[in-house]
């Protein structure tokens, strides 16, 4: 028999269950049934707090950006420029189950409307383009302290980087077979990424 939820980290117990669900079996087959089952209460618990399936979608999104969000600003606090630009970059590597967990349902929401609706009205602050603004801050802030070579274009550097943590997200996820030497790899490709910014006089 299930049980009726009504505390308050109910509703997040709800998007945790559905982000487990989305991530096992992909956006499509998570019913608000299976959700409901997932997170052990009835669809009425469902119904509760989320109008529709879109809904319940939209705060699993919202509630892995901010996770990502959360665990790279955490890795950068503290440090500047490139040191802060490596740490927060391999933080959001799938080198731990937790992140590739987050990975795979940011791929799960590929060309899904409820993701971009939530792109729409979210803005800027999270996803790709936040993202972006955040790594190109992070280079901005070293070529003031003088550490990129001369010439360096930031915009560009911050797409390659991104390019890259992209990449090898796609390879851990689709290779479980070579996981284990691709996680090897990918802190020896990104700091040598970020080591060819660096100006030779530092």
């Amino acid at each position: 028999m299930v049980k009726e939820i009504r505390t308050p980290d109910a509703k997040e117990r709800i998007v945790v269950a559905a982000r487990r669900l989305v991530a096992k079996r992909g956006v499509h087959a998570a019913s608000m049934r299976g959700i409901a089952h997932e997170a052990g209460v009835s669809t009425g618990a469902v119904t509760h707090y989320f109008t529709g399936k879109a809904d319940v979608m939209t705060a699993v999104l919202r509630y892995n950006n901010e996770h990502i969000a959360e665990r790279i600003g955490k890795a950068a606090a503290g440090g500047t420029g490139l040191a802060a630009l490596g740490s927060a970059m391999e933080a959001l590597l799938p080198l731990d189950e937790e992140m590739l967990l987050c990975w795979t349902v940011l791929t799960a929401f590929w060309g899904h409307g409820a993701a971009q609706q939530f792109v729409v009205a979210e803005g800027d602050s999270l996803g790709y383009r936040g993202l972006r603004a955040f790594v190109v801050s992070l280079l901005e802030q070293a070529d003031e302290a003088g550490e990129l070579s001369d010439g360096v274009d930031v915009e560009h550097e911050a797409e390659r980087i991104i390019a890259l943590i992209g990449g090898i997200g796609m390879m851990v996820g689709g290779f479980p077979e070579q996981r284990a030497a691709i996680r090897k790899r990918a802190r020896w490709m990104l700091s040598e990424q970020i080591d060819a910014l660096r100006s030779p006089v530092r």
